[in-house]
């Protein structure tokens, strides 16, 4: 019988109880010029800005695998730019953390007519992202670009601090949580995975409790009552407010989240009336 054993890292840690010193990275003055800019002149300053852009990345990089698993830069240069150019310099940025996954339609979120949940102005629930195969992408980068006129507050929460809550509380729940649940629908999508697997000494999370139920219902194999018990047991965890760290993303706010061990969701928004342009993030994968 496997025995499960608390994840004991900083990546176990209940939104309550951080401060913006946890998970805020302000924009360095050598990379305030748009990452998309590839000009090396050193400037006034006297600082290349391409050098700073690489030491930020290396920052960013540790916070994401020695810290608390997601980090926010904040300052980055959106006043003035279209949609476009942000998304394009949130996709150079993101060059600098890994492979950037294909642009798609998804690349700028904003509310659509006869779109996915997430492009609605609904909350969304706390989950990790799954796209496509061969597997879910291993960093989510979400650059604010404007802000609700109400709401829209991003939600974070650790997987990690999830997992052992479940282990003091609800150990029954864990085997199962270890065992593949079929995820999301659609050709190509990868349909078998635990919400918890260990990797040597990391665990890594995924779940989407939406994408669960529907993907076990069309797989002929809807959720039994002690699987929904189990997933509920989840689910009250996330929904303690003790978890959950709420963000305000600013304009220029770019949010990095490791996606195996941080679930992300947001709260419900209002959008400004025309003729303002409505509530804006770019998106960005990375493995």
């Amino acid at each position: 019988m496997t025995r499960h054993a608390p994840v004991e890292a900083l990546t176990a840690w209940n939104g309550h109880a951080l401060g913006e010193a946890d998970w805020l990275l302000p924009l360095p003055p050598a990379c305030s010029r748009a990452p998309d800019d590839r000009r090396q002149d050193t400037g006034p300053t006297g600082a290349n800005p391409g050098a700073a852009l690489a030491d930020l990345a290396a920052r960013v990089t540790r916070r994401l695998r020695n810290g608390r698993g997601f980090v926010v830069i904040r300052g980055l240069p959106v006043d003035g730019r279209s949609d476009q150019e942000c998304a394009a310099m949130c996709r150079q940025l993101a060059a600098s953390l890994g492979t950037v996954r294909p642009a798609d339609s998804g690349d700028l979120i904003t509310v659509a007519d006869n779109a996915g949940l997430g492009k609605t102005d609904l909350a969304l629930a706390l989950h990790t992202d799954r796209t496509p195969a061969p597997r879910p992408p291993r960093l989510l980068g979400l650059l604010c670009v404007r802000q609700a006129a109400q709401g829209g507050e991003t939600l974070l929460a650790s997987g990690h601090t999830v997992h052992n809550r479940l282990l003091a509380d609800s150990p029954w729940a864990l085997p199962r949580l270890h065992q593949d649940f079929h995820f999301g629908r659609g050709t190509g999508f990868d349909r078998l995975r635990p919400v918890f697997q260990r990797h040597g000494t990391d665990l890594r999370v995924h779940y989407n409790r939406r994408g669960i139920e529907r993907a076990q219902h069309e797989a002929g194999a809807p959720l039994t009552p002690d699987e929904q018990a189990t997933l509920d047991a989840v689910d009250r965890i996330l929904s303690d407010p003790r978890t959950v760290l709420r963000v305000p993303l600013r304009p220029g706010d770019f949010l990095w989240v490791d996606n195996a061990v941080v679930l992300h969701g947001r709260t419900a928004f209002t959008d400004p009336p025309e003729p303002y342009a409505r509530r804006c993030l770019a998106r960005v994968w990375v493995d």
